[in-house]
């Protein structure tokens, strides 16, 4: 009987070690698998100034717009110095414009566009012993128009008319730094300058022939006056983000 029990025990003690043998190489791979596919998910709120260029509308200010989104960071290498960063965005931007003094027609105040975005950045750790870091953005931005709005006088209460005749669609480089902050959040700061013209020639269309049944297109009574299509526009933005 004891001739028995000791080769039993000896096979239970190998089995033992060599499952935890087996399994050591396994947990390791989990975590070096976690480490290099790790990724973050968060909000975003942006405060931005934006303006026009170009020369289809004269007197421009800037206009000082909102932003909200969702955005999600990937790990690249395990020393999370490489990222690939990708966002979408419902921002607001567009322009002011000076008051024209001596018109007595109506003059505009304000352009407002609504936009869809979709930012996508390659994020490089320029600062190696900090923790959190500081981070450089390149990257493109790619957008889609779904609302306009001009104001057609100064004060509180002028008018509005909507569906403004833009390209809807914009394409913009994006430049900027990103910094972590303690508690998961970071500070963000973009410049987007604008690469397609937006300005059409039916803006000129609805000043020369208005439509007689729809108000909301008749552009006859604005001032200053808009111009024909060989003129352009494109936007310009700089934003400030906090990351959540």
């Amino acid at each position: 009987m004891k001739q028995l029990v000791l080769p039993l025990l000896l096979m239970s003690f190998s089995a033992l070690f060599a499952q935890e043998d087996i399994e050591a190489p396994l947990q390791q791979q989990n975590i070096d698998t976690e480490e290099k596919t790790k990724t973050k998910l968060g909000i975003k709120f942006t405060m931005g100034a934006h303006t026009f260029r170009g020369d289809a509308f004269d007197n421009t200010l800037p206009k000082y717009g909102f932003g909200v989104g969702v955005y999600n960071i990937i790990d690249l290498n395990k020393k999370k110095t490489k990222q690939l960063q990708w966002e979408l965005n419902f921002t607001i931007k567009g322009s002011k414009f000076k008051k024209i003094t001596d018109s007595s027609t109506s003059t505009y105040s304000a352009i407002s566009l609504s936009y869809i975005e979709l930012p996508v950045m390659y994020s490089y750790k320029i600062t190696k012993k900090n923790k959190n870091g500081l981070y450089l953005l390149t990257g493109a931005q790619f957008s889609y128009l779904f609302r306009s709005n001009i104001n057609e006088s100064f004060g509180r209460f002028g008018s509005y008319k909507n569906d403004l005749p833009f390209s809807r669609v914009d394409a913009a480089p994006v430049l900027g730094v990103r910094k972590n902050i303690p508690n998961g959040m970071a500070f963000q700061l973009t410049v987007k300058p604008g690469l397609i013209n937006n300005y059409t020639s039916i803006f000129k269309q609805r000043v020369d022939k208005p439509d007689p049944d729809n108000e909301n297109y008749n552009y006859s009574k604005i001032y200053p006056r808009f111009k024909d299509g060989t003129h352009q526009n494109r936007n310009f933005s700089i934003e400030l983000s906090l990351m959540f």
